[in-house]
């Protein structure tokens, strides 16, 4: 039960965002980056905490890893990028971010439905 609760308390930290809880929002491309590093594995383990509770169903599990996955990989790709093309390297962190976001509001209206 600790387990789930830290879990919810730092995916909701993340949804609500730094800002609102007096913390800086991350400015730079490298705080932002880490910042969405930290969002993947959030989401990673919100997904299998409602796995576990039966609040999602499998399939919904597996398309968050798939999700997840593949936001790394845009990660990496914006790093890689971020020294040659600083302007791209940002656009794709934003494109990264934003389908976090989305995958965040799913699962936190999937806590609240149950």
């Amino acid at each position: 039960m600790a387990l789930r609760n830290t879990l919810l308390a730092s995916f909701f930290f993340l949804l609500t965002g730094c800002e609102t809880l007096g913390i800086a929002t991350p400015q730079t491309f490298n705080e932002k980056a880490a910042a969405t590093l930290g969002t993947i594995t959030t989401i990673r383990q919100t997904a299998t905490t409602l796995l576990d509770q039966k609040r999602i169903t499998a399939e919904d599990g597996q398309n968050a890893l798939v999700a997840t996955d593949a936001a790394r990989t845009g990660l990496n790709v914006a790093r890689s990028l971020h020294k040659s093309n600083p302007t791209a390297a940002n656009q794709r962190l934003d494109a990264v971010r934003a389908g976090l976001t989305a995958l965040q509001s799913y699962l936190a209206a999937r806590e609240r439905s149950n």
